[in-house]
């Protein structure tokens, strides 16, 4: 692949991922109304036509309703709480040879919850990355960490075109290849999964499915091999006050504005 198919690649493969980071937190109408889908189909046409990836994406455009029609079908498949069938948050997930996954005792599931969200947070801050306080969400949540994936396929084919960015942009793409060996390459699949059953069609069953079909592509693209969770983790009595109390609270959120990261990117390079 030449360098110029190589920065054409990674900004289609940022658009899509930033295009999905946006429809998954709650339905917001300045949000939809300002997604650019001209550009995020011709994204997916440069990635070509994987087991059918461009009418998955026709697919979800199609099926896309005003912000007030979508919040009641977001509600039916997410609920209010951190538990649901197919919650989109990744320390809700375990098995597999997932940290967590067999635990039986609550404490110690909280304690593997908070060090994976530890390491999350820790890509991010690699970066000069937190999450906004507007964006309410938790550094796990799949919305912010399919953002963070669009950030460093950006950030790789901005590298790409300068002069003295090889090195930047091989850092760039070595952290997307661990971000979904380690995270979105093990849950996202389940999540997905499950997220598509619970959807039962709809925007949200179509989401799912592009999303899946996406991630899948990726692992292949990426040379990665994740190993995926099996199921939802054990629920512990303290796991809903995790946000509250967990030493990776600052690193969820913090002042700024603008999108899900936290005023102006700070970064390393």
């Amino acid at each position: 692949m030449s360098a110029e198919e190589t920065v054409r690649q990674a900004l289609s493969r940022g658009c899509l991922y930033y295009i999905l980071s946006t429809l998954f937190p709650y339905p917001d109408e300045k949000t939809l109304s300002g997604l650019d889908w001209e550009e995020a189909g011709e994204a997916v046409a440069l990635l070509g036509n994987p087991a059918g990836l461009k009418e998955a994406f026709e697919s979800l455009k199609r099926s896309l309703k005003p912000a007030d029609a979508l919040r009641s079908d977001f509600s039916k498949v997410f609920g209010y709480t951190l538990q649901s069938d197919c919650s989109p948050y990744e320390t809700q997930y375990g098995g597999g040879g997932y940290a967590g996954a067999n635990s039986q005792l609550s404490g110690a599931q909280v304690f593997d919850q908070v060090q994976t969200l530890g390491d999350i947070a820790g890509f991010y801050g690699a970066f000069g990355l937190d999450v906004s306080d507007q964006a309410k969400e938790r550094v796990d949540h799949i919305s912010i960490e399919l953002e963070f994936m669009a950030f460093l396929a950006y950030k790789e084919a901005y590298a790409m075109t300068s002069s003295d960015g090889k090195d930047k942009a091989w850092l760039c793409r070595d952290a997307q290849v661990k971000f979904v060996d380690e995270h979105l390459g093990k849950w996202g699949p389940i999540f997905t999964t499950r997220l598509e059953e619970a959807a039962k069609g709809g925007f949200y069953g179509k989401l799912a499915r592009l999303t899946g079909m996406f991630l899948a592509l990726e692992v292949e693209t990426l040379g990665v091999q994740p190993v995926q969770v099996e199921g939802l983790a054990p629920t512990a009595p303290e796991a809903e006050a995790l946000c509250g109390s967990c030493e990776t609270k600052d690193a969820c959120f913090s002042e700024g504005g603008g999108g899900s990261w936290g005023g102006a990117a700070r970064s390393v390079f």
